[in-house]
């Protein structure tokens, strides 16, 4: 079985539990001193998060205001490009319809030219036509040898 234990050694191991006692205190200090730390260290750290997302934030702004800068200043380049475009096609248009008049009106011309031509030709034909037949009924009917 086992021996009683003397007052000594009870002391001793008392001795023994205070000392892990002072350990136990002085780990605990040191143990809130790396909590402490190292909330400040998260605190620090929430803090240049919050800089460097407030940063991005500014940068993405700039960036929004540019690109709207730029949209604006190709809509407006567009819408200059399209006016110009309209009013070179319109001008062409205008040109187009005037030679396409000038082309109708020089064939009307060129048809009733044909027409005049055409009638001089008939009437020189018909002309033609009534001299031979004149000429063929003289030598038929006239011209014929006294016997």
């Amino acid at each position: 079985m086992t021996e009683p234990a003397t007052c000594s050694e009870l002391n001793q191991v008392l001795d023994a539990i205070q000392g892990m006692q002072v350990i136990i205190q002085a780990i605990d200090k040191k143990l809130d001193i790396h909590i402490a730390t190292t909330t400040e260290r998260f605190n620090l750290m929430d803090e240049k998060l919050k800089r460097l997302e407030d940063k991005i934030d500014a940068v993405e702004a700039k960036l929004e205001q540019r690109i709207n800068a730029v949209e604006a200043k190709l809509e407006q380049r567009i819408n200059a490009v399209e006016a110009k475009l309209e009013q070179r096609i319109n001008s062409i248009e205008i040109q187009l319809g005037q030679r396409i008049d000038t082309v109708e009106s020089t064939l009307q011309d060129i048809a009733k030219r044909q027409a005049g031509t055409d009638a001089r030709l008939w009437g020189f034909l018909v002309t033609l036509l009534v001299a031979t037949l004149g000429l063929l009924a003289k030598l038929l009917l006239f011209d014929l040898p006294s016997s």
